[in-house]
């Protein structure tokens, strides 16, 4: 598929993917095989001290339950019933095999690849599935380094259609904004008509408001970094809303972050948004060891080991 296409070309130079039954493809034949017209859910894992995945099963649960979702609105939309192949796929038991096994295969053929690499990887699964038949595809490569301060985020972006389903067509879905994203601007930030910001284009969204961390718990994906921020707060005993911060009250706001597989928990520290129709621009410090977010930054990181299990 053309997203599918869009979504592989992603990452280094030295890439490989593993396409049908664990065969490994070079990066641009395996993009060529690509070019279909299906479907497909994927996620985006990363390594941790190399070796192990963080937060494996629960990428593994997220992959079944966006197969689930797709294939439910196939069949609503009219489309042939799913196949007794496809609906394996909305049990996350069943896909775990097939789904190590790739990445497995990936992990490898990258590492004979790139030797010389020492850092950690960034892992995409991508299933799809063409009559009656599923197709999972693994890609593998280098984790970026995590942005450094000052990070700038923008709020601008209309809430997506199905957050709740990390569906491939929201990858081309937000090429239209990233395309005019100014080059010091991070991520940016999506936001309902009536101020509320949900999540970014990649990333969820947090901010603190009298020590308590607001973040949005209808109409975003829940991604697998903010499961562990909740756990963290929920174990610290760090006061949590689920509910979207307004960008209406920024002036309110203690300090703000955003969170996914390669960022982690990141605070923000300028945030650019529009008011009536004027730019404005909301500045953020933090003091090491002594902010709310500066603190849970360092949990989330030494969590990290906790959540991660190996590939084999």
């Amino acid at each position: 598929m053309h997203v599918a296409r869009r979504l592989l070309a992603q990452g280094s130079s030295s890439r490989y993917t593993v396409h049908l039954r664990g065969r490994r493809l070079p990066h641009r034949r395996a993009i060529s095989r690509s070019a279909g017209s299906y479907a497909g859910a994927y996620t985006t894992a990363r390594t941790v001290n190399r070796d192990a995945v963080f937060e494996l099963d629960a990428h593994i649960k997220r992959l079944a339950s966006s197969c689930q979702q797709m294939l439910d609105n196939d069949a609503k939309a009219g489309d042939q019933h799913p196949s007794e192949e496809l609906n394996k796929l909305s049990d996350a038991t069943h896909l775990r095999p097939r789904v190590v096994a790739s990445l497995a295969a990936a992990v490898q053929a990258f590492r004979q690849d790139s030797p010389q690499h020492e850092g950690e990887l960034k892992l995409t699964v991508l299933i799809s599935w063409e009559s009656g038949q599923s197709v999972i595809q693994s890609h593998v490569a280098a984790l970026p380094d995590r942005p450094q301060p000052p990070v700038k985020v923008q709020a601008r972006g209309a809430p997506r259609q199905n957050a709740t389903a990390k569906d491939s067509e929201w990858v081309r879905t937000r090429q239209a904004l990233e395309k005019d994203k100014p080059s010091d601007v991070n991520e940016i930030l999506l936001v309902t008509e009536q101020g509320l910001v949900l999540e970014g284009t990649q990333t969820n969204f947090f901010a603190v408001v009298d020590n308590t961390v607001y973040t949005a718990e209808e109409g975003v994906l829940m991604g697998t970094v903010r499961g562990v921020v909740l756990e963290v707060c929920r174990r610290e005993g760090i006061k949590v809303r689920l509910e979207a911060p307004s960008i209406h009250n920024v002036d309110q706001w203690q300090g703000a972050a955003i969170a996914s597989t390669s960022r982690l928990l990141l605070p923000v520290h300028v945030i650019e948004y529009q008011q009536e129709s004027k730019p404005h621009k909301k500045q953020f410090q933090y003091s090491k060891g002594s902010s709310l977010l500066s603190r849970l930054e360092q949990l989330v990181l030494t969590e990290m080991e906790h959540c991660s299990e190996t590939l084999g």
